[in-house]
């Protein structure tokens, strides 16, 4: 039983290890045969998808599983525009700007993506390789997007914002006021500097993806000028600050020091802080100051020839101050002694254009009265005449005899003539001189002018117009004419032995005529109303009169009842 026993087990053992031979034959046969499946499929998708990223690949969370390079380039560009409102802002002590991320320069690095995504699967020996596709069938392998700057974007974006100027450098300076200086000090400006951004941004965008909050501090801009330049000047300022006299052709004023402090600034310049005399203060400073050393206008000084008007102007009028005046006042205030001032014209023409605007071209009022030859009457007529002659009666102006030739008197040249006094033919130094003033009373009637004072004769003389002529005597009756036109006016006189004529020489303006006459009683008395019309240029019309009253003979008032002699 035992030697059967044993037999029988060996038998046993025997079969059944062939048949799990046999079996795991079949098994292995299987798996390798299974296994050569996949690694024919692994070696055929290599050989058909060598350009393709291999499967279970994710860029930014797309699915870039077979993606070649075109697939991949498009999706770039794709998530390149996002970045168009991705915001990016910089922050510095007052300053700020806000940007996109795209348009500060931060762009994605594709070719990198695209390596990272394209070697996956790949690299390594080919079993890596083998496992890593199988491993595409399990889960998904990230790729991130990496990013990359342009600097130069970020660096123009901030280098052409204004704003980045955070403050402009105050450089010292100072300017001279009534009492003192007035110093302002310095002041160092701030300025955000591009290169600081673009730092800033490489770093952020080393460290992780966007959006991107960047801050920097501003840099210092120093002034150019410093402390101890301000001093330096300031000391220097002080010393210019000084009296100047100062000369203009041959009178002398005095410029006070606070004035030339007032004129004095510092001012930056190449050389550093420097006090300068600021010319736009200087010239109309000095100017005013010394308006009253300019010399006097020229009168014309007019002249009838052959009935046309001819002037000489004379030495034309000059005043402070010519060219270079700044730079002479420095210097005297440097070396002391006297400003000897450059002149100019007060009127660059000389005064062409003034005598020209005046308008004295014709003759616009003319009369003359003729008398007696050879009388002593006539070298008062002769002698007033002479007097007046080339007067010139301003537009607006009123012209009085009186007051122009004041006083009748023999030093002036008058002699003793017949005059009315009191209504009684006498005698007195100026006699005959009421008939220069008739010639002149009717030349401004037909000018045109106003009467602002006029008497006639009390007694009617036949040598003058009946009821248009006036008399003179010292201080009064007087004859004061004003001229109404926007011209100015020349009186001219001449005579010969046996009359006397006024001409008055301007631009036309009133068109004037005598448009009628009345007499009538006053008591005794005649009196008599001469009408005037004026036609002006715009066609209005002045309708005027002037009158006389003569008593009824001589020595008789204008009731009939005598009236004494002078003097008697």
């Amino acid at each position: 039983m035992e030697v059967r026993g044993a037999a029988e087990t060996r038998g046993l053992t025997v079969a059944g290890l062939r048949g799990w031979i046999g079996l795991s034959v079949w098994v292995l046969a299987i798996v390798f045969a299974l296994l050569f499946a996949v690694v024919a499929v692994f070696v055929g998708y290599r050989i058909a998808s060598a350009d393709e990223i291999v499967a279970g690949v994710t860029v930014a969370g797309h699915d870039v599983s077979g993606f070649g390079e075109s697939d991949l380039d498009q999706l770039m560009r794709a998530l390149q525009g996002g970045l168009d409102v991705v915001p990016l802002t910089v922050a510095a002590p007052g300053y700020s700007l806000e940007t996109t991320t795209r348009a500060a320069g931060v762009y994605i690095d594709a070719d990198a993506v695209k390596s990272e995504a394209m070697s996956i699967g790949r690299t390594g020996s080919v079993f890596d390789q083998f496992s890593s596709w199988l491993a595409g069938f399990r889960e998904d392998r990230q790729v991130d997007l990496m990013y990359a700057v342009d600097p130069n974007a970020m660096d123009a974006l901030v280098d052409w914002d204004e704003g980045r100027i955070v403050r402009e450098p105050v450089e010292p300076a100072f300017t001279g006021t009534t009492g003192g200086f007035e110093v302002q000090d310095a002041i160092d400006g701030a300025v955000v500097e591009a290169g600081d951004v673009v730092a800033a941004l490489e770093g952020a965008v080393a460290a992780g993806p966007p959006p991107y909050a960047l801050t920097v501090e501003s840099t210092v801009v120093p002034t150019q000028v410093s402390q101890a330049q301000l001093e330096s000047a300031l000391a220097e300022a002080k010393a210019l600050t000084r009296r100047i006299p100062a000369k203009v052709g041959d009178r002398i004023a005095f410029i006070s020091a606070d004035v030339v402090r007032s004129w004095i600034d510092g001012s930056t310049t190449d050389s550093g802080l420097v006090p300068l005399f600021d010319s736009e203060r200087v010239e109309p400073g000095i100017e005013s100051l010394l308006a009253d050393l300019a010399d006097p206008l020229p009168d014309p000084i007019f002249d009838i020839v052959d009935g046309e008007v001819q002037y000489t102007l004379g030495e034309p009028a000059r005043m402070c101050c010519g060219p270079g005046v700044t730079d002479i006042v420095r210097k005297t205030a440097e070396r002391g002694g006297i400003a000897d001032l450059p002149t100019r014209l007060v009127e660059e023409d000389g005064g062409i254009g003034r005598v020209e605007a005046m308008g004295v071209e014709e003759v616009i009022g003319e009369f003359t009265t003729r008398h007696a030859c050879c009388e002593s009457r006539v070298t008062n007529i002769h002698r007033i005449a002479d007097l007046v002659r080339g007067q010139v009666i301003d537009p607006g102006e009123r012209f009085s005899v009186n007051e122009f030739v004041g006083p009748r008197t023999r030093a002036k040249g008058f002699v003793s003539a017949g005059v009315i006094e009191r209504g009684h033919f006498t005698e007195d130094v100026g006699g005959g001189i009421s008939q220069f003033a008739t010639t002149m009373f009717n030349a401004s009637f037909f000018a045109g002018l106003d009467f602002d004072s006029y008497q006639s004769h009390s007694i009617y003389i036949s040598r003058y117009p009946y009821g248009r002529e006036a008399t003179l005597n010292f201080p009064q009756p007087d004859l004061a004419v004003v001229n109404n036109t926007p011209y100015s006016m020349l009186v001219w006189t001449s005579y010969t032995s046996a009359s006397i004529t006024v001409q008055l020489y301007s631009t036309p303006y009133f068109e004037v005529e005598q448009t009628g006459q009345q007499s009538g009683r006053v008591s005794r008395c005649t009196r008599v109303n001469t009408f005037r019309q004026r036609t002006a240029p715009d066609g209005s019309v002045i309708d005027d009169a002037v009158f006389a009253t003569y008593r009824p003979g001589e020595g008789l008032d204008c009731n009939g009842n005598p009236i004494p002699v002078p003097g008697g």
